[in-house]
């Protein structure tokens, strides 16, 4: 697990869906309270965050980017730095 900017984790969440070979991706806060965490079952994608909502849905991919951002943006509001870990 690495410490990033936000702008950088940002664009790694995002750049995510169009990643085949990536198993999952999960941003924490700095101090670890809050986690948002992205991850491929089968042949779909589950958004799971748990911080101000602890909530675990499956996406399509017609809304699966306006909800990464919504979800980022949620979990996120102050923070510079991420922590990171993909697998």
């Amino acid at each position: 697990m690495k410490r990033i900017p936000l702008r950088q984790a940002q664009v790694k969440w995002l750049a995510a869906l169009r990643r085949p070979e990536l198993e999952s991706i999960t941003l924490w806060t700095f101090k670890k309270d809050r986690w948002v965490k992205l991850e491929r079952e089968g042949d779909s994608l589950v958004l799971t965050e748990s911080g101000f909502q602890n909530t675990r849905q499956a996406l399509t991919e017609a809304g699966a980017k306006k909800l990464l951002k919504e979800a980022f943006a949620r979990e996120f509001p102050r923070s510079t730095q991420l922590y990171i870990q993909e697998t």
